[in-house]
């Protein structure tokens, strides 16, 4: 692997503090990885979207005049958490409202949608749009439904036009779902990419076969084929017939009118694109439809993938005069950028402050103030393990802290096998969550250790926020509901393991109904797939006196053949489930994760002394 970097864990942060630097009028909050505006403007709807990293310029390079006013910077591939989200939130809250855009996938509509919920509960007025453009995705049968990929950008573009005309927020989102419903997009792959922690590709290909129908987290396609370049025209033959499916599916007819995007993925050079917006405008051409406005170039990558996506946006008078509204940001410009006048007003507002001393510290409310310096001690505060750690027939507190440790451990060891194990989906799984437990690690003394229930709950809220992606809030679910279930607990029997691990794969569930509607089962090729069986045979072996030991083994062993039973069936939810019958013959990652991790705890409990 060769990049421009310093450390993977630093990668990100040292991305946008450059984008920042390039781009004064933005400005990078590296607590909660958020890219925003330096001036919110109150007068108008705010626009926040987000996501993993690896796509750039999206989503931060679109943050200025006439687009978003936020994007929120997850890790590499992974759904940036619902803390981040929610404070990306709180900075942008106007009067006028705020629109969270979407992309159509677990972990982004996991975190997005709970930190929605908690903004709403503090008041704000906040709603969201869901981009699902990808047509690859045939249907909902594998998946939450199609993935959102480049055509986001589009949505972008029209909301936050609508939004800086001065439109209110139920009009922004009717516009931003009428972009939705009408742009289609496909993609398709020469290379796979290389995420930074894992350091090799995500998946191997031929250097004469292609994948088709891919997303963009560089996860397989829907299959794989050979490039033909014998009749002298490849680019015209791919281009026809991914036009072809991009009308059928939209319904477009001739005479109708689109705005026509051709992305790269981040390693194919610019003249490529152009010869494939070549075959596409004749393609389109000779169907009778005709283009607005043509877009070419790096918009929604996937690292360093070789390929590129083809998106069309049927447009009338409205999404045209939107299309054409003046936008600036560092990844897209066109039109008037500013208006002088506001510009040169707001200027003159900001010296009249600053020569009265004003600041926003200073007007902050005295109950604010307390408010926050008291959160800010509890932050701070420490927690001492009082007792020494005793595991017999019950575990008490001491012990159990240090098999929670034991487990962060094995996370942390085992982040790169985890990201090899997760080559049907994107590749992250093993960083998302080693991100969490090493986080959980560094704060492991502000943990709260009174009694079992309260630790739990205590790490839930470090896992929640700093594990990447959907592990985010599964885990910190399973963490929270396990927490609940044992508050007021300073030891635990084998009964109480068992409703312990029944409550957690119970938050698994509703985190997942809550977000999509319908919660995993097992059958589904999740973590649910080990996590369930477990449970269940925990709770077996309390009803039957087993020792805890024997229980804990029984336990671990359910897990390990559930997690062995996903390479025989395909995926039906989470980021696998895009490259359907492909997924079998491999173990879920979480599943696969949740099996390694059980049976070395077992190994370390049986052998603790």
């Amino acid at each position: 692997m060769k990049k421009i970097m310093n450390t993977p864990e630093s990668f990100v942060y040292d991305m946008c503090h450059g984008l920042a630097a390039a781009h004064p009028e933005l400005e990078f909050v590296e607590k909660f990885k958020i890219v925003k505006k330096k001036e919110i403007n109150d007068e108008k709807v705010s626009l926040i979207s987000g996501g993993g990293s690896g796509h750039e310029p999206a989503h931060a390079g679109f943050v200025g005049k006439g687009m978003l006013d936020a994007a929120v910077c997850g890790d590499v591939f992974a759904s940036p958490s619902q803390v981040q989200v929610y404070n990306a939130i709180k900075k942008c809250a106007t009067d006028k409202g705020v629109l969270l855009i979407i992309k159509n996938y677990s972990g982004d509509c996991m975190n997005f949608n709970n930190a929605m919920a908690d903004a709403q509960d503090d008041g704000v007025k906040v709603d969201a749009v869901y981009v699902n453009d990808d047509i690859a995705v045939k249907d909902s049968l594998y998946t939450v439904g199609r993935r959102g990929v480049a055509g986001t950008v589009l949505v972008h573009k029209c909301a936050g036009a609508a939004a800086e005309q001065g439109k209110e927020l139920e009009e922004v989102k009717r516009i931003a779902n009428k972009v939705i419903e009408n742009v289609r997009s496909f993609g398709f792959a020469f290379t796979s990419c290389t995420v930074p922690a894992a350091g090799h590709p995500t998946f191997e290909i031929g250097d004469d076969e292609m994948e088709f129908g891919v997303g963009i987290h560089g996860e397989p396609g829907r299959f794989r084929e050979k490039i033909d370049y014998s009749n002298g025209k490849f680019s015209d033959d791919l281009a026809r017939r991914i036009v072809t499916d991009l009308e059928e599916d939209l319904g477009l007819k001739k005479g109708e009118e689109i705005v026509l995007l051709i992305n790269g993925f981040g390693g194919s050079p610019l003249q490529e694109l152009y010869i494939l917006n070549n075959s596409v405008t004749k393609a389109l051409a000779a169907d009778g439809i005709t283009i607005h406005r043509t877009i070419v170039g790096n918009y929604m990558t996937s690292i360093d993938m070789a390929g590129a996506s083809i998106s069309v946006l049927r447009v009338d008078a409205e999404l045209k005069a939107l299309i054409d509204y003046p936008v600036s940001t560092p990844a897209l410009t066109w039109g008037a950028a500013m208006d002088e006048q506001a510009e040169a007003a707001l200027e003159a507002i900001k010296a009249i402050g600053k020569a009265l001393g004003y600041t926003p510290q200073e007007a902050q409310p005295k109950k604010a103030k307390k408010a926050a310096a008291k959160e800010e001690a509890e932050e701070n505060a420490t927690y001492e393990v009082v007792g020494e750690p005793k595991i017999g027939e019950t575990i008490n507190t001491p012990a159990f802290v240090k098999i929670v440790d034991k487990m962060a451990d094995i996370v942390i060891e085992n982040e790169v096998p985890f990201c090899e194990a997760d080559q049907m989906g994107d590749g992250d799984f093993g960083m998302s969550i080693a991100k969490g437990f090493r986080q959980l690690k560094a704060d492991w003394a502000t943990r709260k250790k009174g009694d079992i229930g309260e630790f739990l709950i205590s790490c839930s809220e470090i896992i929640k926020e700093y594990c990447g992606g959907a592990s985010g809030p599964i885990w910190g679910s399973a963490f929270k509901y396990a927490g609940k279930a044992m508050l007021g607990k300073t030891e635990v029997s084998l009964k109480d393991i068992a409703f312990l691990f029944t409550e957690a794969n119970r938050g698994v569930y509703e985190t997942g109904k809550k977000s999509f509607g319908k919660g995993a089962d097992i059958g589904d090729k999740t973590l649910v797939d080990a996590l369930k069986p477990c449970a269940i045979a925990l709770t077996k072996a309390a009803e039957e006196n087993k020792k805890l030991i024997k229980g804990l083994e029984l336990g671990a062993k359910a897990a390990h053949e559930g997690a062995e039973a996903t390479k025989t069936v395909v995926a039906r939810l989470g980021r696998a489930g895009t490259v359907g019958e492909r997924s079998i013959g491999f173990p879920d990652a979480g599943a696969h994760g949740l099996d390694v991790i059980f049976n070395e705890l077992v190994a370390y409990i049986k052998a603790f002394k």
